[in-house]
């Protein structure tokens, strides 16, 4: 359960298409968090994000452009969720462009806001400077029902201000409760190449319909938060923040523009994450997408889930068992055989519970830290161990001791005579045995070098 709209007040702001409702979220944040562009449609997912005013924390929902017209899958999806979004609101800010006077998309939603019972705040967007400003004395606006408008230029910030008192003193009229936002436990980032299921997935696990699924590739076209609250194995209560992606082609694919952006902004949240869910479609299974965006996860030291969806249609697809698929995998994916494996379906909603306490064992691992006499134990016991795979006149490195020097992921220094005789088949070697002792299961392990004379030893 996406938790943000039970702690704060929660602030929808809706609108027609292009009038700059991203815009405005992206100023309430005081961050770039929507894809903001002049064409129609940008926004296809509901958007949740945090803001501070006046000493309250609230959430924002940065809703779809609506035309209450239209009649298409996608369109009703669209509606589904601004409906959802408004349904849980205390308060909606109506966005309105000021230029263009009122338009009849605007008259029908209206009419729609006036039946929901809720709190409206009409924002006349788009005036950027004192003459367009003046517009918002129009009588047109009050046929509306919400009183005049807040000029605001969300682009600049003016009147922004003013409206965001509007919304406070209706917060305060209202008795709304905002409580601060938890802790977040673990940040986990839903990669993968278009259409293998990853927003069914975030559904799945928020338990409603939080992004749009469909067939059709790219619906998702802006990296997308939910904070979730469930229990760990022990029957704590833990928080994971989720970061729906973008899917991502291949490089020569993405075009220019939205895509490119969207996906910028996902490779910037999977960096900051704790733990990637690399999601692979089960019958499509791994190409060179997937491995591209292996190696990424592991450049960035991330912990890592295969996470492999429509298992549901395993036996129909004659996939074979488990098993068999995981050695498939590891095969493809033989710099990733420490991480662990999830058969799920998301559409099913099969073992997709078990994910999140996945994540949070993983983190565990990326956090570990190893007491020195164990490591102390261990490079002991390693100097014992014939290591057979160096090239013919190669130098065994003439290891000293091994201290973990970091965490997030696991770092480890090996001190050594000669640096130059740390080959990376010593390192992978050292690496297998760390893992054989230790576990480090789904996290990446970084093993450095340092030099020191014998004669100081």
């Amino acid at each position: 359960m996406d938790i943000r709209t039970k702690i704060t007040p929660v602030v929808a702001i809706v609108g027609r298409t292009n009038v700059g409702k991203s815009t405005l979220f992206n100023r309430l944040l005081e961050a770039r968090k929507a894809l903001t562009s002049p064409l129609a449609g940008t926004t296809r997912d509901a958007n949740y994000g945090h803001f501070h005013w006046r000493g309250q924390t609230l959430t924002a929902v940065d809703t779809a452009g609506l035309d209450l017209t239209a009649d298409t899958a996608t369109e009703e999806s669209l509606k589904r969720q601004a409906q959802a979004a408004m349904l849980k609101a205390d308060i909606i800010i109506f966005v309105v462009d000021i230029n263009d006077g009122v338009m009849p998309q605007d008259r029908a939603l209206a009419r729609h806001l006036q039946r929901s019972g809720k709190k409206v705040i009409l924002a006349a967007n788009k005036a950027d400077g004192p003459k367009i400003r003046r517009l918002a004395d129009s009588p047109d606006w009050l046929k509306l029902g919400f009183g005049e408008p807040q000029p605001i230029s969300a682009a600049n910030g003016s009147g922004v201000g003013d409206l965001l008192d509007l919304v406070a003193d209706e917060v305060k009229r209202q008795k709304l409760d905002s409580k601060p936002l938890p802790d977040v436990d673990v940040k986990i980032a839903v990669i993968g190449r278009p259409n293998v299921g990853k927003s069914t997935l975030l559904n799945a696990l928020a338990g409603e319909e939080r992004v749009i699924v469909s067939e059709v590739p790219h619906t998702t076209t802006e990296p997308q938060d939910t904070l979730l609250t469930f229990e760990d194995a022990e029957g704590s209560e833990k928080h994971a923040l989720i970061v729906d992606t973008v899917g991502i082609r291949k490089h020569a694919r993405i075009e220019r523009g939205l895509e490119e952006l969207g996906v910028r902004m996902s490779l910037a949240e999977l960096r900051e994450a704790d733990v990637a869910f690399l999601v692979i479609d089960a019958a499509q299974g791994a190409d060179l997408q997937e491995k591209k965006l292996s190696s990424l996860i592991e450049e960035s030291r991330l912990g890592v889930l295969l996470v492999i969806n429509k298992w549901d249609l395993a036996s129909e697809r004659k996939l074979g068992p488990a098993d068999e698929y995981r050695r498939y995998l590891q095969a493809r994916f033989p710099f990733l055989d420490w991480a662990p494996l999830a058969f799920i379906s998301a559409k099913t909603g099969s073992h997709v519970n078990r994910l999140l306490n996945y994540a949070l064992d993983i983190d565990a691992q990326r956090r570990r830290e190893i007491p020195q006499a164990d490591l102390d134990a261990f490079i002991e016991k390693l100097k014992k161990i014939h290591h057979a795979s160096f090239r013919r006149g190669e130098k065994r490195p003439k290891v000293y001791g091994m201290t973990q020097t970091g965490t997030k992921p696991p770092v480890f220094t090996l001190v050594v005579q000669d640096k130059e005789t740390l080959h990376p088949n010593f390192l992978r070697f050292v690496e297998r045995r760390l893992r054989e002792e230790f576990g480090f299961t789904g996290t990446a392990i970084k093993i450095l070098g340092r030099e020191i004379e014998a004669r100081s030893v």
